[in-house]
This record gives C-alpha cells, structure tokens and sequence, in this order.
C-alpha cells in the first residue's frame, strides 16, 4: 500500500490544472552508491545518493518561460528531509507545438565514507514533486501530486546476495486535494525566485 506523507508537497495556490499545457513524459527516481568502482570493481568508498530523472513536455506558446517541480524528499519514517524548488532545463523541441524540459540530478545526499572520513545523512525513502510552467505571467500544473519510494540505505551498501536488488514501489501519481497537503503551508504560483534553484527560459 503506497503511503502519502502528512507534509506532502502542496499544490501552489493559483496554478491552472491544465494536463493540455504541461505533463511528464518520463520519470524515475533511484538511490545509489556515487562512489566510482576501483581497480577490483568495487566501489571506492561509500556515498549514497538519491537521484531524480524528469521529462516534461511544455505547449510553446511563447519563447520566454519557466519550467520547474516542487520537491520534497521524506525518511523511512515519512519525515520531510528536504524541501527545495529546482528548474528543469529545456532539452529539445517535441515537434507537436510543444518544448521538452528536463531534471536529472541528486536530490539527496546521505551516509557516506571515503578516505578515513566518514558522516551520516538521513535514509531518504521517498521523493515526491509537482510539476509546474509558467508562460504569458499565468502558472499551469498538470494537477498530479507524483511520488517514488527507493531502496533503503541497507538495501544498496548490502544488496542480496543474488546480486539483484529489491524493487522499490511503484511511483504514485495523485489528484491534488486540500486535505492531502494539511500540514504544508500553500505555496504561491509564482516562478521562484532563488538563485539556486532558478527556473531557466528556452534559449534562442
């Protein structure tokens, strides 16, 4: 049974669920060891990362827009670990009217231990987002509240000794309702503004 955190990732206020305008093509979310194998093929040290892959797919209805998820990533006992806006970066043209945009990065930083030193970061068990675009100063959604579980921190340092590793759950995608956000304050429809998570325009 797949569980929806109480500090789900709340549905910015003022965004136009509109699937025709904005939706994900691809999604994936995995935990893994980013450490680079040594001479033996084993991994040199320990650092484990969660990491998020998105497709969106953008109606072009002006060459000046911003394309970005609200993310949240949740422990093993559904605790949010880490709240953040990022920007998807414009891919390709989709040859249909629309843009394609993407996100491919970590999200998460957790334990890891490389040349003597060694430090502990949360189990992240979940990563969750909403998709937004904003064009012509009018914010649009495709309404869906997305959700993926990864493998438990033990899952990926010890995988089964058969050397295949446990499939996390499958991704949950819900309609955004005011209950399912209660204990998250409601974000507003507005591009962000930090430096560090900036949603980037089409490039022309």
């Amino acid at each position: 049974m797949v569980v929806i955190p109480l500090q789900s990732v709340a549905y910015r206020d003022g965004a136009v669920p509109r699937p025709d305008m904005v939706s994900v093509l691809e999604e994936a979310a995995r935990k893994e060891n980013a450490r680079s194998p040594g001479p033996t093929g084993d991994a040199a040290g320990l650092e484990l990362e969660t990491k998020l892959s998105v497709q969106a797919w953008v109606r072009n209805v002006d060459p000046a827009k911003n394309t970005w998820l609200d993310l949240h990533v949740f422990d093993e006992n559904d605790q949010l670990i880490r709240g953040e806006t990022l920007a998807l970066d414009y891919l390709k043209a989709a040859g249909d009217d629309g843009d394609i945009y993407a996100f491919e990065g970590s999200v998460h930083r957790g334990t890891g231990a490389v040349g003597g030193a060694a430090w502990f970061g949360p189990d992240a068990r979940k990563v969750q987002y909403r998709l937004y675009y904003e064009v012509n100063g009018t914010v649009f959604s495709d309404g869906l509240l997305r959700q993926h579980e990864v493998l438990a921190d033990g899952e990926v340092i010890n995988p089964p000794a058969n050397g295949r590793a446990a499939k996390p759950a499958a991704s949950k995608a819900a309609s955004p309702k005011p209950a399912e956000a209660a204990s998250s304050k409601t974000a507003s429809a507005k591009a962000p503004k930090a430096a560090a998570a900036r949603p980037t325009r089409r490039p022309r």
